[in-house]
């Protein structure tokens, strides 16, 4: 089904894009040449500079569907996260907003995270937050469960609007999930977190699975660095 693979629960309730637009192909994305290049493991945990120096944000969009092309934003979270030299995670900022797509939300998405045309009428445009999206993922690796997902839609709005975005690294915890933990029954991010008695705010809105990508991250690269 296609909620095991990664994609949103309510992408059953849609006619099926292009296979790109939901399907994991690994745990780990660099950008060359401006296009997002998949890696294998052990790259980059195990070569690059320690995991847990580095800096990192949480991305999840909310969606009126499942095509970053017709489809548009319509809430976006993103989390600052590091690690302290024991490798303990700490939260350093959140950010959440709704965003006035300027088009109508399907009733079959409403259902699901329940976001309504009313609810995001008065809200921001894309463009008018892009400049602290920007700022608040400069430097930093993005994380995100089925990350591919995310990053489409909001690359596109970035050209929509007629914006380059600074996103160059990424980590998608659903590919690094099934490194780690191999033997899981399912991997829905919800579902997921129960399995491995993390916290969970995964609600189907952005900053419940946010902050939820964020803790299966941290459990899933500690746990594949001590492989390397």
């Amino acid at each position: 089904m296609i909620p095991e693979r990664g994609a949103p629960l309510w992408a059953s309730l849609f006619e099926p894009p292009r296979e790109s637009a939901y399907k994991p192909t690994a745990p780990w994305y660099k950008k060359n040449s401006g296009q997002w290049e998949g890696l294998s493991w052990p790259l980059p945990l195990c070569e690059d500079e320690p995991w847990e120096r580095r800096r990192y944000v949480a991305l999840d969009v909310e969606t009126t569907g499942l095509d970053p092309i017709s489809g548009r934003v319509v809430e976006i979270a993103l989390v600052q996260f590091i690690f302290d030299p024991e490798g303990a995670l700490l939260e350093e900022r959140r950010f959440v907003s709704l965003i006035n797509p300027k088009q109508p939300i399907p009733p079959e998405a409403s259902r699901i995270h329940g976001i309504t045309d009313a609810e995001v009428a008065n809200e921001p445009l894309f463009g008018e937050l892009a400049a602290q999206i920007v700022s608040l993922c400069e430097g930093r690796v993005v994380v995100g469960h089925n990350i591919q997902f995310d990053l489409g839609f909001i690359e596109q709005e970035f050209a929509r609007n007629g914006l380059l975005s600074n996103l160059n690294e990424a980590a998608d915890t659903f590919g690094l999930a099934k490194l780690a933990f191999p033997s899981m029954l399912s991997y829905n991010l919800g579902k997921l977190a129960f399995s491995l008695g993390l916290e969970s705010s995964a609600q189907h809105r952005a900053l419940g699975d946010a902050l939820t990508s964020m803790r299966l991250f941290a459990a899933a690269i500690r746990t594949l660095t001590e492989r390397c």
